[in-house]
């Protein structure tokens, strides 16, 4: 395949998905009647959207592109790359890739695109998945009672397989999760891989009928006074680089309010609220609570149960949080904040059956030091059992 830049109206352009630096080095020669001139263009994008890489030529000149180079300098980040040639306002694309961190993306006149790995390897399509090995990691978390209906129960400090995750002592300003240390014994076990590890599936079975979820848990903390109805101050501690985009701007992620002993205030509260900055780096935002169950502190919570705070408008992720306002005492008990990210919903619709839930290829990244703990959102509040695995792919 030739791409030929052959009027003043037609630019050769590349689209990219996420703002991390990405290097492009394009080569092409100008062709007139009389002359063979070549030239290149080369720089670095650090942006989402789309740039000119190659401009359009003189009149009564042809441009003929020779190669093409994309790497993505990002160690954690995924670069979605388009390839463009843009005609008079009016965009073709050429080829799509996604470029995993430190992967490139080649092209030579009269050759096919091609991409390699951060070895420098040529990734090739293959159905015998060649470079892909996986694990099955199962679980069995013996639960004891949950709240009523529409609340989530957190499986965290439950006995079986895992066994046992505590937030530990950490304090107000908490401490970041890494899943790999003694503090964070009991969540499921990863590894520290070579390549990159990825959610593929998993299957969950219940006692109680509900939807389970997995979540990787970013931050928690420890010394909230129950009591207290004024604001508390928390100035958490950074929280670590795995949100969506594989950043510690905490895009994805989530405030949850753990209760890790039972609380005996008399009826619902929901007037408790969290100041936060939000993953655009903005201060001051709010975190509330809603009137129904399941999104509101039940009268008398049992131990394990997990609220989730709604975030403020237009806000899609957490930075930090700065402060907790119970507004009304929990009378007794005790009660952790965690930040979290959501990775993947499996259904436990009918008692003791196991669905499969299985992600398109590649799946859910996962990036090291992911503390994955298991929730679940019951239909009914009795002692639950929850077992199955995730099976977890390496690339």
């Amino acid at each position: 395949m030739a791409i030929t830049l052959d009027a003043t109206t037609k630019v050769f352009e590349l689209t990219t998905s996420a703002a991390v630096n990405t290097d492009y080095f394009v080569s092409y020669v100008d062709m007139t009647t009389t002359a063979f001139t070549p030239g290149s263009s080369q720089g670095t994008i650090n942006t989402a959207g789309t740039t000119v890489v190659v401009s359009a030529p003189a009149a009564s000149t042809q441009r003929g592109i020779k190669t093409v180079s994309v790497f993505n300098r990002s160690t954690t980040t995924a670069q979605t790359v388009t390839v463009k040639v843009d005609v008079s306002g009016t965009e073709y694309t050429l080829f799509r890739a996604t470029l995993l961190a430190n992967e490139s993306l080649q092209w030579t006149d009269g050759s096919d695109w091609q991409t390699f790995d951060a070895t420098g390897e040529l990734k090739v399509n293959s159905p015998t998945t060649v470079g892909i090995t996986g694990r099955a990691i199962a679980f069995n978390k013996i639960g004891t009672q949950a709240e009523g209906t529409a609340y989530w129960y957190c499986f965290a400090k439950d006995t079986g397989y895992p066994g046992a995750w505590s937030p530990g002592t950490p304090g107000l300003a908490g401490r970041a999760t890494d899943g790999m240390t003694t503090a964070d014994a009991g969540c499921l076990p990863l590894w520290t891989p070579t390549g990159q590890l990825f959610l593929s599936e998993w299957i969950a079975t219940a006692t109680t009928s509900g939807a389970a979820m997995l979540g990787d848990i970013v931050w928690v903390n420890t010394g909230i006074v129950v009591t207290t109805t004024t604001a508390q101050t928390i100035n958490s501690v950074a929280f670590p680089a795995r949100d969506l985009n594989g950043s510690a701007n905490g895009e994805g992620y989530c405030i949850g309010l753990l209760f890790t002993a039972a609380a005996t205030n008399a009826a619902a509260i929901t007037n408790t609220t969290v100041s936060y900055t939000n993953s655009d780096g903005t201060n001051g935002r709010t975190a509330t609570l809603t009137a129904v169950a399941g999104d509101q502190i039940p009268p008398t919570p049992v131990i394990g149960t997990l609220v989730w705070f709604g975030l403020q408008a237009g806000d899609r992720g957490v930075q930090s949080i700065q402060s907790i306002t119970l507004g009304t005492s929990l009378v007794t008990g005790s009660v952790s904040l965690i930040v979290a990210r959501p990775m993947q919903w499996a259904t436990t619709l009918t008692n003791n059956i196991p669905i499969p839930n299985r992600y398109p290829d590649p799946g859910t990244r996962l990036y090291t030091g992911s503390t994955l703990v298991l929730f679940q959102k019951v239909t009914a509040g009795n002692t639950v059992t929850l077992a199955g695995n995730i099976a977890v792919i390496e690339r």
